[in-house]
């Protein structure tokens, strides 16, 4: 009988794995692809949501537009802020002036900086103020502007200096976005003097956001449409959820090729059975065979699974990353490089190289058992035939 120590057959498996080298490329290049296919189609949606889901964090806990039959209408500011506050439990209203503008390069989206938006949590990147004349631009505008200039066309038109840019890490919010004064921004839109776009409000408790809708839609004296953040968070996540839907389509031939890779290292054990019964002939024991094959398996698989995973990371979170932006949302020109919140994406990972390597193993130790169970004679016989 052969007490071989662990080493040796760790060292064994993988010497054995020499002797065969195109087809253990070949099964470690399929399971790596594998991987980084499943990895990939999962890891990005969901982080994609955990990164607006951080970024909407910082959003308000209400927002009210006026609304008439034809849509989105601008409101009197002083009239909608004595509105809101009268009903108990609005702590902030803050009135805010945006819309969409059109440049050379497409429409962008135009946001007045107010008082309120200084520099300070949860606005990082902000300028402490903006003259009159002057934009502050999203890193998807500084390479289309000439000479520092760029001209706004909406309601009216505008020619603005570029001062400044706000930060790359915050292009999933900010990549086509122009803040400008609150005059110059009222001018470029089409507001009257004292007229704003819609309300921020910041509720004293944010969990009773959703039992304010209603009597805040009767304090104003026009038709109003109240979006709680916990509503925008689902419509946001609803869209992602849509067309990662999409992308996770891979994951059906992804599963089929598992399927394949299987079968194949089951024929390939099955396909060597002379080799386990000459083992067993020279004194092997079944547990011998059985550890030689797991740790072959694993000598192959383990390296192919991680490398797979690893990729995968790599090219989802990867800082600056654009390729989701054209992909997912639906960016046809300069995508925002994207830094991904990663939360989460070891257990994902984990849970995906065990998705791969488990069926792998079981289906490599039900052939190892199937061939240590059988007599060493037949074993040789089918195995040379």
């Amino acid at each position: 009988m052969l007490r071989s120590s662990r080493y040796t057959l760790m060292l064994w498996a993988l010497r054995d794995l020499q002797r065969h080298p195109a087809g253990a490329l070949l099964t470690a290049a399929a399971l790596a692809s594998l991987t980084f296919v499943l990895a990939t189609a999962l890891l990005l949606p969901r982080a994609l949501s955990q990164t607006a889901a951080s970024a909407l964090q910082h959003a308000p806990d209400l927002v009210v537009r006026r609304v008439t039959t034809g849509g989105w209408t601008p409101m009197p500011e002083r009239a909608a802020v004595a509105a809101a506050r009268q009903v108990i439990g609005i702590v902030r209203a803050q009135p805010r002036i945006w819309g969409t503008a059109g440049t050379v390069v497409g429409p962008v989206t135009v946001w007045a900086l107010s008082a309120g938006d200084g520099p300070t949590e949860p606005h990082n990147g902000l300028p402490d103020r903006i003259a009159p004349g002057e934009a502050w631009i999203g890193a998807g505008l500084a390479d289309h502007c000439r000479d520092d200039r760029l001209r706004l066309e909406a309601a009216d038109g505008l020619t603005v200096t570029v001062a400044g840019m706000l930060e790359r890490r915050s292009a999933l919010v900010s990549h086509d976005l122009v803040l400008l004064t609150p005059t110059d921004a009222r001018r470029v839109l089409g507001l009257a003097a004292g007229q704003v776009s819609d309300l921020a409000l910041s509720v004293f408790h944010p969990d009773e956001a959703d039992a304010l809708r209603s009597e805040l839609a009767a304090s104003f004296p026009w038709p109003v449409r109240v979006t709680t953040r916990r509503e925008a968070m689902g419509q946001y996540q609803a869209t992602l959820a849509r067309r990662g839907g999409l992308f996770t389509l891979v994951c059906i031939p992804a599963v089929l090729a598992l399927g394949l890779i299987v079968a194949g290292a089951v024929q390939q054990r099955l396909g060597r059975s002379g080799e386990v019964g000459l083992l067993r002939a020279l004194g092997w024991t079944t547990t011998d065979v059985i550890r030689l094959q797991l740790w072959r398996a694993l000598w192959l698989g383990l390296p192919a699974v991680v490398c797979g995973a690893v990729l995968a990371a790599g090219i989802v979170f990867w800082p600056g990353i654009e390729w989701p932006g054209a992909l997912l949302l639906g960016w046809n020109r300069s995508p925002p490089p994207l830094y991904l919140n990663t939360a989460g994406a070891g257990f994902w990972l984990l849970e995906i190289a065990l998705v791969v390597l488990v069926p792998y193993l079981a289906a490599v130790l039900a052939a190892a058992v199937k061939g240590a169970a059988t007599a060493p004679r037949d074993l040789m016989q089918g195995g040379w035939r």
